[in-house]
């Protein structure tokens, strides 16, 4: 009786000290369950967040910052291109863009682009505004922000790069200033509500004009020379007009005509009379008496008489009558001007039947 006694204590003390392998297998699964889990917190020790971290320690990732915190990694705030701290809900700005630190929705901390900067104002991605002289809009390229100059203001009419616009006596162009930003410079000459390119040479009245540039950013129409008959003439050219010699003058800016002389007309090269001189023209022995005479700007050729060379003598009459010369009569016929037309009659009958009086 006292030895199975023994014996049975001797296997129940095998039995505590060796478990089966089924007991084994029970405990294992949720000591490996306790390691993939968040570590809970353990009074500020070791290991308080995932990856090891002690309270209030401090992860960062890229430009975002973490913190240990109860027991979790919660955001905390972002780090600038300056490597400055920024809280959530705080913004960057750079001379170009801002950026701003934000804790979405989701619970997501970012830090993105949120629009460009100008003047301290912030404007959103596409949108235009104006300082005055210049309009601009704020793109995207994908990994940053860009302030895109769009071209000119001109009394509060915006006006597109490399646009062309009339104002005044001239043609201006929106361009690139050598400082930044654009303005209007002169590209053309505007002239009785018409556009020319610089370097373009045009007609007005009887005046040519050249389009010209000098300097970098001056333009202005410069008369080059008068018209006459289709054809433009230079300065100091002659030509001929009703009987007239003038000459192209250009002076001061402006061009204008110079009076020469009346051509007297024949045989052979014609002859320039000056402005009150007097000549006859026509086949002896009826002639004419002309004289060269100003008239405004110009001048004209005037009929005066008409004349009656013979070997008699010289008889003159004056427009419209007649008078007894050599063996018969001579008359004027016409009224002056621009044309007489001197004839000979048998008959003072013949010479009143032609229209004329007794001079």
């Amino acid at each position: 009786m006292i030895r199975t006694t023994i014996l049975c204590l001797l296997v129940a003390s095998v039995a505590l000290a060796f478990p089966a392998d089924s007991d084994k297998q029970q405990d294992a699964a949720p000591a490996q369950a306790a390691q993939n889990s968040p570590a809970q917190p353990s009074g500020g020790g070791k290991g308080d967040c995932p990856g090891g971290y002690a309270e209030g320690a401090e992860i960062e990732r890229g430009r975002l910052v973490f913190v240990c915190q109860g027991g979790q990694v919660v955001p905390k705030g972002c780090i600038a291109e300056d490597l400055s701290r920024l809280a959530i809900g705080s913004n960057y700005d750079t001379k170009v863009y801002r950026k701003a630190c934000r804790l979405g929705s989701d619970g997501q901390l970012a830090y993105e682009l949120v629009g460009c900067v100008a003047n301290g104002q912030e404007q959103k991605v596409d949108s235009t505004w104006e300082d005055g002289k210049n309009f601009y809009t704020c793109k995207s390229d994908g990994s940053s922000l860009k302030i895109i100059n769009q071209g000119c203001v001109d009394g509060g009419k915006r006006i597109n790069m490399k646009e062309k616009v009339a104002k005044d006596d001239a043609v201006y162009s929106c361009e690139d200033a050598p400082n930044g930003g654009s303005y209007l410079q002169k590209a053309g000459c505007v002239k009785d509500g018409k556009q020319y390119n610089a370097g373009d040479s045009f007609e007005v009245g009887k005046t040519w004009f050249n389009c010209t540039k000098s300097g970098r950013e001056n333009v202005q129409a410069k008369a080059a020379g008068c018209v006459s008959g289709g054809k433009r003439l230079n300065d100091g050219d002659r030509y001929t007009e009703n009987n007239v010699i003038l000459e192209c003058i250009v002076e001061a800016g402006a061009a204008s005509t110079r009076v020469v002389a009346c051509v007297q007309s024949g045989e052979g090269s014609p002859v320039e009379r000056r402005v009150g001189c007097t000549w006859s023209e026509g086949a002896a022995p009826n002639m004419v008496e002309y004289q060269c005479q100003k008239d405004g700007e110009t001048a004209k050729k005037v009929a005066l008489r008409c004349m009656l060379n013979v070997s008699g003598g010289s008889y003159v009459a004056e427009p419209g009558c007649y008078r007894q010369a050599d063996k018969g009569f001579f008359g004027c016929g016409g009224k002056g001007g621009d044309s007489l037309s001197p004839s000979s009659y048998d008959t003072e009958a013949a010479a009143t039947g032609a229209g004329l009086h007794a001079c």
